[in-house]
């Protein structure tokens, strides 16, 4: 199923639940840009651990309390004045098998509090990192040139584009996701760490269902996992030649910027 048809899904009643959990156990998917995190939400819900996507997103946020609170003329301020009940619609209508779950970014974590309160012991964090800075800053550069996330030729609304790429681009894609890194961790390092998992992109590709099923064992023992196979999915395979061409326009430039961030 392409993005666009998922996309569909998630804003619309299709994945709407009733769910009578009190206070349903919260996994956030903590990323950044181009660390498969819409994998991670995808076997997830292979687990059957909640209906996780970019809930904290405006792209999502809006579309979906306009459509639970009736009121299409909603816009984004009034979004962030009414996050309390956004949230409390999240947690009764995206909570499956007693788990809401969501991926974030660090931008949209006030946001997220705001909406579904603070951490508490109910509350478990997935971190994806990747090893490869190099690649990731490349991905995303070329996500931000083309405005496709997936590999497909949706675009998603919102998402800033840059016509040019210049060295200050690169520079400032690379300290973005330098900078994203370093809020993740200080804010997880406040977290009992038997709650947070530090998952690295290569490692989860490698073998996404043993990772995930490994880290969501040690958190809910009594909960049976489904083992239902996915599809292998070619994750950011679409523009493998615009990729080629930046690294080789700015390869060097983004190396040297991670040997004097590391």
């Amino acid at each position: 199923m392409h993005f666009d048809d998922l996309y569909s899904e998630y804003i619309g009643a299709t994945h709407d639940r009733q769910s009578s959990t009190e206070n349903p156990a919260k996994i956030l998917i903590c990323t950044t840009p181009r660390t498969a995190g819409h994998s991670y939400c995808q076997i997830l819900r292979q687990f059957g651990l909640g209906i996780p996507t970019e809930y904290f997103q405006w792209q999502y946020a809006l579309p979906l309390m306009r459509r639970w609170s009736a009121d299409d003329t909603l816009d984004l301020e009034k979004l962030n004045q009414q996050a309390p009940a956004y949230g409390r619609h999240l947690l009764a209508r995206r909570t499956e098998n007693g788990v809401f779950a969501a991926k974030i970014f660090f931008e949209n974590l006030p946001f997220a509090r705001s909406s579904i309160g603070d951490d508490d012991g109910n509350s478990f964090y997935v971190f994806l990192s990747r090893r490869n800075k190099v690649d990731q800053t490349i991905s995303l550069l070329s996500m931000l040139h083309t405005g496709q996330p997936f590999d497909s030729q949706e675009t998603l609304p919102g998402i800033p584009t840059v016509s040019i790429l210049t060295e200050r681009v690169v520079r400032d894609t690379a300290q973005y996701i330098f900078d994203s890194e370093i809020r993740w961790k200080n804010y997880l390092n406040t977290v009992d760490r038997r709650r947070v998992a530090q998952v690295c992109y290569e490692d989860f590709i490698a073998n996404q269902q043993e990772s995930a099923s490994a880290t969501m064992s040690d958190w809910f023992p009594g909960l049976e996992l489904k083992s239902k196979a996915i599809s292998t999915s070619a994750r950011y395979a679409h523009d493998v030649e615009f990729k080629t061409m930046i690294k080789r326009q700015f390869g060097d430039y983004v190396r040297r910027f991670w040997q004097d961030h590391t």
